[in-house]
């Protein structure tokens, strides 16, 4: 990949799943629309991965240790930011934790259709799962009336245990289907 394509991918995981949910509440025009803050941030981000990659290309265990504690985090914040901004838009519960899945994952799922991989979310990685648990812990607190820092802050930290404790544990989702052998029977 070049380094506009690069750019281009991490603008799009940047706002992808936001750009779906505000689309699906009508919450037009989208919010990088409005406020192009998030897509300065995904370029700015993407020059300095493109620059660190460039001078290093082999990532060591410790700095993938790191990555995948990131992206926990950015799950989890975005999937109670998307679930909090679906329920300002007056949408029922299940969408409002529907949507909080979607903001979460909905970027990565685009960069893996553009870069012609099966999607994360598709292939048992307990990803999307944590943030649905998120999502609704959300949802239940801000529908019994907790306070905000109470309603956000105990569904992220749950997501990125969850996340974490699986990336640890080696955890997979059930398949639908047993793998194959290989040997065609």
């Amino acid at each position: 990949m070049d380094w506009l394509g690069a750019l281009v991918l991490a603008v799009v995981v940047a706002i992808g799943g936001g750009t779906m949910r505000d689309v699906l509440i009508g919450n037009l025009p989208v919010t990088w629309v409005r406020d192009s803050d998030a897509v300065i941030v995904a370029c700015a981000t993407a020059v300095v991965g493109i620059a660190v990659l460039r001078r290093r290309p082999a990532i060591s265990p410790r700095w993938r240790a790191v990555y995948v504690a990131a992206d926990a985090v950015g799950l989890a914040a975005f999937v109670v930011l998307g679930a909090s901004i679906a329920l300002d838009h007056g949408t029922s519960s299940p969408i409002a934790v529907a949507m909080g899945v979607v903001t979460g994952v909905g970027g990565g799922v685009v960069r893996d259709v553009f870069t012609a991989r099966r999607p994360m979310v598709l292939v048992g990685e307990i990803y999307a799962v944590a943030g649905l648990g998120g999502a609704v812990a959300h949802v239940v607190l801000d529908a019994l009336g907790a306070p905000s820092a109470v309603a956000v802050w105990p569904p992220v930290v749950a997501i990125v245990a969850v996340r974490l404790v699986a990336v640890r544990g080696d955890w997979h989702l059930p398949r639908t289907l047993p793998e194959s052998d290989g040997t065609g029977s």
